[in-house]
C-alpha cells in the first residue's frame, strides 16, 4: 500500500504485463457461465408462461408495492479517512397499475398521469462506522445501540395505504411481526448468540428480548432487540463498514416490505381482495446473507403461514417477487435471451446454478441464504427478468432431493404476466415499480457524497479545516 501522497511509477505496470507467470495464468482459465454450446441445456429447463397454473383471478393484481434501500459510507474526514460514517435510505412505492396503463399512449408514458398512479414514502437515518463511539462505550457497543435504535425509531408509514386510521409501524413492529404469523407478531424474539460473552445458546434455550431489550442469563449484560439482527458481528473497529450497513438496510427492505403485507392482513375487513389484487416487489433476490442469513427461517417460516392463511381464504399468497438489476445471475440472463423463448420461465436447477457459477455440482446451493427460488423470465418484448419467487408452504427452495419442481411455485403465472405489464424501456430489463421505488430511495454519488460527508462534519462537530476541498476530475 502506498502512502498517502505516494504515487507509482507511470510505467509500473509493464512488468506485470510482461510476465510470463500472468500470462500463463490467463491460459489456464475459462469462464464459468459461458454461453452453452448445447442449445438444450437452457431450453430443456423452459416451461411457457400459459402452461403454468394460474391463480387469484390472474389480471386481476391492481396495485404494487415496491422497497428499495441505498446506503453509503462516507469518511468524515480527509485528513483522518478511517473516521467513517453511514446513511441508509428505504422507501417504499406504491403504484395504481391501472392508472400506469391509462397514462400510457402510442408507446409512451405520460409522465404527469404517471406521477398520479404512484406515491412513495421513505425513511432515513445514520450509522456510526470506525472511530465513533457513544460515551463511555465502544465502537462495535455503539454500533448495537444505534442498530436498535434505527429499528424503533424508523417508521413504515401505512398511512399511505388509503386508510388513515392504521397506526404507523416501526422496524422493530416488523422483526416481532417475523417472529410471529400473520396479524399475530410475537411479543419478543431469541438472541442465539450473546454480544458481549459470545455463548452460543441451544436452540429453545435463547434468551429473548422485546423492544425494551433483556438480558444475557449467563453474563448479565444488556441485551437489545436489534440484536437479533446479528449485525455486530460483521461490524469493524478499524476499517469499512460497508458490509454491516448493507445487511442492515436489506434488513430494513424485507422489514418494510414485511410489515405493509402485515397490516393488510390484521388492519383491513377486505384484507382477502387487497392481498389476492396487490404484488409485493423488493429489490434483490429473496435471500439474506452474511450474518442475517439466519433470519431466512423466519421470512419462510411467515410466508409459509401466509400461505396457509390464504389457502382458508380461497386464495394462492403472498404474490412476492425479488427482483435483480444486476450480478451473475443478470450477466448470465442476459448471455442466453436468445435461447429462451418468448414469454417462457426458465427453472434454474441447482444442477445449472452451480454450473455457470464455478461451484462443485453436488454443491447444496442457497439452502442457508433463499426463501425464494431464481428463475429467469423471458418478457413478451424479449427482455430476460432473474427473478425470486416463494414456494408454497411446506416447500424449502433449493432442497436436494429433487422432488422440487414448478408446480411448488404456484404464483409464478400471475407474478410473470404482472411484470409483463409494468416493463420499461428506461433502463435495461428495468420495471416501473423498480425505477420508481429506487428513485425515492437512491443516494447520488459525487457531489451526494460531499454534501453527505459535510453533514457528518457539522453534526459531529468537527473542526473547521476538516471540510470539503474540491478535487478536480479533470
Amino acid at each position: 500500500m502506498p502512502y498517502p501522497t505516494e504515487r507509482a511509477s507511470r510505467l509500473g505496470h509493464v512488468p506485470t504485463v510482461n510476465s510470463a507467470a500472468v500470462k500463463a495464468a490467463f491460459q489456464r482459465w475459462t469462464v464459468a457461465q459461458a454461453k452453452p454450446q448445447d442449445k438444450t441445456s437452457v431450453t430443456s429447463l423452459c416451461v411457457p408462461v400459459e402452461a403454468l397454473p394460474e391463480v387469484n383471478g390472474g389480471a386481476d393484481v391492481t396495485m404494487a408495492i415496491t422497497v428499495d434501500g441505498s446506503d453509503s459510507e462516507v469518511e468524515a474526514t480527509r485528513e483522518y479517512p478511517t473516521i467513517k460514517v453511514g446513511y441508509i435510505r428505504v422507501a417504499g412505492s406504491l403504484l395504481d397499475i391501472n392508472k400506469l396503463k391509462s397514462s400510457r399512449s402510442n408507446g409512451t408514458i405520460n409522465p404527469i398521469e404517471l406521477r398520479r398512479s404512484y406515491e412513495s414514502y421513505a425513511f432515513d437515518a445514520a450509522l456510526p462506522g470506525s472511530g465513533l463511539v457513544l460515551p463511555g462505550n465502544s465502537g462495535r457497543g455503539t454500533w448495537r445501540v444505534e442498530i436498535d435504535r434505527f429499528l424503533r425509531e424508523s417508521t413504515i408509514d401505512n398511512r399511505s395505504i388509503d386508510n388513515p386510521e392504521i397506526p404507523d409501524l416501526t422496524l422493530a413492529d416488523a422483526l416481532l411481526i417475523m417472529h410471529g404469523r400473520p396479524a399475530s407478531p410475537a411479543k419478543d424474539a431469541p438472541v442465539r448468540v450473546c454480544p458481549s460473552c459470545a455463548t452460543k445458546f441451544i436452540a429453545g434455550t435463547e434468551p429473548r428480548v422485546t423492544r425494551d431489550g433483556g438480558s444475557c442469563p449467563k453474563c448479565k449484560a444488556d441485551l437489545y432487540l436489534g440484536d437479533v439482527l446479528r449485525t455486530h458481528d460483521e461490524y469493524v473497529e478499524e476499517g469499512s463498514n460497508q458490509t454491516s450497513m448493507t445487511r442492515a438496510m436489506v434488513m430494513a427492505e424485507r422489514l418494510m416490505t414485511l410489515g405493509y403485507m402485515d397490516s393488510f392482513v390484521s388492519e383491513y375487513d377486505d384484507a382477502e381482495e387487497i392481498l389476492r389484487r396487490t404484488i409485493f416487489i423488493t429489490d434483490g433476490p429473496l435471500a439474506l446473507f452474511g450474518a442475517v442469513a439466519p433470519l431466512k427461517r423466519r421470512l419462510t417460516e411467515y410466508n409459509a403461514a401466509l400461505y396457509e392463511w390464504g389457502v382458508q381464504k380461497g386464495l394462492t399468497l403472498p404474490l412476492l417477487v425479488g427482483i435483480e438489476k444486476s450480478g451473475r445471475f443478470v450477466e448470465h440472463a442476459d448471455l442466453i435471451k436468445d435461447l429462451i423463448p418468448v414469454n417462457h420461465v426458465m427453472h434454474l436447477t441447482t444442477k445449472y446454478i452451480n454450473k455457470i457459477t464455478g461451484r462443485p455440482e453436488n454443491h447444496a446451493y442457497g439452502v442457508d441464504e433463499f426463501y425464494g427460488r431464481r428463475f429467469i423470465y423471458r418478457t413478451s418484448s424479449g427482455d430476460p427478468l432473474v427473478i425470486t419467487v416463494p414456494p408454497k408452504s411446506g416447500i424449502l427452495p433449493y432442497r436436494g432431493d429433487g422432488s422440487e419442481d414448478l408446480s411448488s411455485y404456484p404464483t409464478l403465472r400471475v407474478i410473470c404476466e404482472v411484470l409483463d405489464k409494468v416493463r420499461t424501456r428506461l433502463y435495461p430489463n428495468a420495471l416501473i415499480p423498480v425505477a420508481l421505488a429506487h428513485n425515492a430511495a437512491s443516494l447520488p454519488l459525487g457531489v451526494g457524497h460531499s454534501v453527505l460527508r459535510a453533514m457528518a462534519q457539522k453534526g459531529i462537530g468537527l473542526p473547521k479545516n476538516s471540510q470539503i476541498r474540491y478535487r478536480s476530475p479533470f
